[in-house]
Formats: structure tokens, sequence, C-alpha cells
């Protein structure tokens, strides 16, 4: 706690060195040639972010730690959540939208800290932040127009292999189902979030977003049911990870940090469901159901509310919790 900067410095190797790992195995199991290359190409450019990384830490006299930061957390498990419940023919569409959810988190990790580096006079540091950022943010520019053809593809080979439009329905069901217990977790987790940490504004926009996740996930509920569903007692990748969220937000920060790192985890994770969303809206147009395509392309407008709301506050509070950080030192 003696050096911030070092710290989130420390947070951010981590997580570049779990998710290096995590892009060389999307690329070993992505369905399509571009989306290979994508993982192959920023794998090798996070591997530099690493290096880079790593050596400014070592010029402020730090080394990396063994203590894994959540985002580091996050990607580990990852891999294993992108699967469940999903065939074959649906882990690329997984792998990108775990992958755009991923780089939104590293670009909210990276605003973070360049504030920090700037609140402490550290300005190597948040020049290098800052263009660490700006690689995310493209790479997540690139993915994400490659979820629906992604899940396009998927349904076309599903469809395929069994020749029948059965499987494909059950995918959009599925789909649904996943939303539906993807939503639960998220009113749940941004409950948590808004009963915490001490900035009051973050803590009443956040209780906001959880009413909100409770009427989205009201609303596929309701859209299972027409469809001959029920929910599903199997969580999906993002179900799982917010369910995680709650407890890794709060690893090796300080009580002043903890509604910065409540908006970083809500941006990545609406940004998850933006994704999520994308691909039951590719679903549904694909076997012809409209009336689910609609309602992913209405909740899908929901999330992204969500995200560019976090987004506007996260500068803010960002720069208050690392001044107060830096004033305790």
């Amino acid at each position: 706690m003696d050096h911030p900067i070092r710290r989130y410095l420390e947070d951010a190797i981590a997580a570049e060195k779990s998710f290096e790992t995590q892009l060389l195995g999307f690329a070993d199991e992505a369905s399509l040639p571009n989306v290979r290359v994508l993982f192959e190409r920023h794998a090798g450019e996070t591997r530099q972010q690493y290096l880079d990384l790593t050596a400014r830490l070592t010029a402020l006299g730090g080394s990396p730690s063994t203590v894994k930061s959540f985002l580091a957390h996050l990607f580990n498990t990852s891999p294993k959540l992108a699967q469940l419940g999903h065939v074959e023919e649906e882990r690329t569409t997984q792998d990108l939208i775990m992958a755009f959810a991923v780089e939104n988190a590293e670009v909210a990790m990276y605003e973070a800290l360049m504030i920090a580096a700037e609140a402490g006079g550290d300005q190597e540091t948040a020049s290098l932040a800052k263009r660490i950022q700006a690689q995310e943010q493209a790479t997540a520019e690139k993915i994400w127009p490659a979820i629906t053809p992604a899940a396009t593809e998927g349904l076309q080979a599903a469809d395929a292999a069994v020749d029948s439009d059965e499987r494909a329905n059950d995918t959009v069901l599925r789909y649904l189902q996943d939303a539906e217990a993807a939503e639960k977790n998220f009113e749940d987790a941004l409950a948590s979030f808004s009963k915490s940490g001490d900035q009051e504004e973050v803590k009443s926009m956040l209780a906001t977003m959880s009413r909100k996740a409770r009427t989205q996930h009201e609303r596929l509920h309701s859209r299972i049911e027409a469809l001959g569903g029920t929910s599903s007692s199997s969580k999906s990748l993002l179900a799982h990870l917010l369910a995680f969220t709650p407890v890794t937000a709060q690893m090796g920060h300080a009580e002043s940090e903890k509604s910065t790192q409540h908006l970083m985890i809500t941006y990545a994770a609406a940004a998850a469901e933006m994704g999520m969303y994308e691909a039951l809206a590719a679903a549904a147009e694909f076997t012809g159901d409209q009336q689910t395509a609609t309602l992913a392309r209405e909740l899908q407008k929901e999330e992204k509310e969500d995200h560019q709301m976090a987004w506007q506050k996260l500068p803010q509070i960002a720069r208050v919790s690392a001044q107060m950080v830096l004033s305790n030192r």
C-alpha cells in the first residue's frame, strides 16, 4: 500500500500475463481463420505489453507480484466458463464475447492506472498506460464485428450436423437461458457493489442498474416461457463471472478504491452482455425469431447505456480514489 502506482502496475502485469495465455488458447480453437489471426496477433501484442509494464515496474523499484489481481483471476477463469453449456460450434462465439469483455476491462484498468500515475506526478507511467489502452481499445473494435459472423457460422455448422432446424432453435433458447442467468447475477453483483465503497453517487448509480437488471431477466424469462422453455439450472459463463466479481473486486485494494473497482467491473460486464445480446440477436434472426431478436436489441441498448454511464463516471472516481490513497502514504 506504500506505493499505489507500483501496485496498479503489478495488477496490469498479472492481467496481461494471464490474457496472453487465454488468447493463444482462443486462437487454437477458433473456427474462423480471421478470428484465429486476430487472437494470435493480439497475443503477441499482449506479450510486448507485459514486457513494457514489467520494465516500468522495475524502474520504479518494484517486481511482479505473485498475488494475482482481480482481472488476472477473471482471465484465468474465463476459458472454462466460455465453454459451459455450449456445443463445439459455439466456442468461437463464446471466446469472442469473453475477449470483448476482457478488452473493455483492460481499457478501464489502464484508465485507472493513467489517472493514478498522473495524480502521483509519474508522467512516464501515465504515457505507457495511455499507449497500451489505445491498443486494447483498437482490439475491442476489431473483435466486436466478428461476433455476429461467428454466431451465424456456428449455427450453420450445428444445422449441417443434424440436418434440421431443431438444434438452431435449441441454441436460441439456450442463449436466452444464459442471458437470464447472467442478468440475475448482474442484479446481485450490482446490488452488492451499491452497498460498499465510499462514493455515494456511484453506489446510487449501481443500485439503479441493479433494478434495471431485474426487469431485464424478467423480460427474458417471459420470452423463455413463450418458447416453451424454463429457466436453466446451470449458469452461463457470464453468470459465473458476475457471481465471482464482488469478491475479486476487493482484492489488494484500499477501501477508497472500491468504487473505482466496481465501475471497472460494471464497464466490463456491460460489454460482455452487449456481446451476449449480439450473439442472441444473430441466432434469433438466423432462425426467423424476430420477437426474440427485437428483445435482444432492446436489452443490448440498455446494456450500452450502463456501459457508457460507468465509463463517464470512472475518471472522476478514479482520480478521487488515487488522491486519497496517495495522501495516506
